[in-house]
């Protein structure tokens, strides 16, 4: 088992609450065989930076942090071998600032010190050094920059859904993010459509589909958490990136990061009620795993 190896969460440890768009999706999780469990706590204030071992390379992640996970299913694509180390962003350690003053993740680092931070950047860069018979990006110029356009237009539909996310705690939700979500959502499923492929990147997962699974990951948090009735992603409205969510699910890189909806829950009712808890899933028993 290679050191990014994590696993997907038994069945019997999380349920799910019925949601009418990600019904298939459920299934699929449901159906995963899973494998050992490897989940690991995030250093805090207080924690020493141990060197990354010679020759090494290390990416700094938050488990719950969907940039993060943007990098460690690229580098997991690309066969490439590297540590992950967690680290607790309400928390800093000191030596974590010192390696990236934005105290973001995802950051690479080197045995040499060399260091990389973006989820963008450290993601297009473990496409380029990794495993050279599975490109990530076209080799057409013009579609390689169209697909770098479609991950920035992403920022449309990820900065609405966090308005939503943040404040389904509110009696008086505001629904106007959520129907800009849908609106700026509609441009995917479109680009899908004319592509005509099974995924973005053609027959396997490309740059494109890796950057943007995260959110997609997490839409059933709206239905979990909110009111089902008014905030339904409708399958009659986007039935390609219907098609494309359970497509992706059968990717063992999504395998390998993919966190079950409770979880997701758990992780998101900590962050608006306090205290936030980046390590309940470490602290879960692994033996029945």
């Amino acid at each position: 088992m290679t050191s990014h190896t994590i696993s997907v969460l038994t069945k019997s440890r999380f349920s799910f609450r019925s949601a009418p768009f990600f019904e298939t999706v459920r299934r699929t999780f449901s159906t995963q065989q899973p494998s050992k469990m490897n989940e690991k706590f995030h250093l805090a204030q207080g924690s020493s930076h141990t060197p990354v071992e010679k020759g090494g390379m290390r990416i700094y992640n938050m488990r719950f942090c969907p940039y993060g996970q943007r990098s460690l299913l690229v580098g997991t694509a690309k066969g490439i071998d590297f540590e992950v180390v967690n680290v607790n962003l309400v928390d800093k350690p000191d030596w974590f600032l010192a390696l990236n003053p934005l105290g973001q993740v995802p950051t690479l680092e080197y045995s040499d010190g060399r260091i990389l931070a973006e989820s963008l950047i450290v993601s297009e860069y473990l496409d380029e050094i990794g495993d050279s018979t599975r490109p990530l990006q076209s080799k057409d110029p013009f579609q390689r920059s169209r697909d770098k356009m479609l991950m920035e237009r992403f920022n449309m539909v990820i900065n609405p859904l966090f308005k939503v996310m943040l404040n389904l705690h509110k009696p008086d939700l505001d629904l106007s993010p959520f129907d800009k979500m849908l609106d700026n959502l509609e441009t995917f499923e479109k680009e899908l459509v004319s592509r005509g492929t099974k995924f973005f990147g053609g027959d396997k997962p490309g740059l494109l589909d890796y950057m943007i699974w995260p959110w997609f990951e997490r839409f059933e948090i709206l239905f979990a958490m909110g009111n089902e009735s008014k905030l339904k992603i409708p399958q009659s409205r986007f039935p390609r990136l219907f098609k494309w969510t359970n497509e992706m699910l059968e990717d063992e890189a999504v395998k390998t990061w993919w966190l079950p909806l409770d979880a997701h829950v758990q992780y998101l009712k900590a962050r608006l009620f306090g205290p936030v808890d980046y390590d309940f899933l470490a602290r879960q028993p692994q033996s029945n795993i």
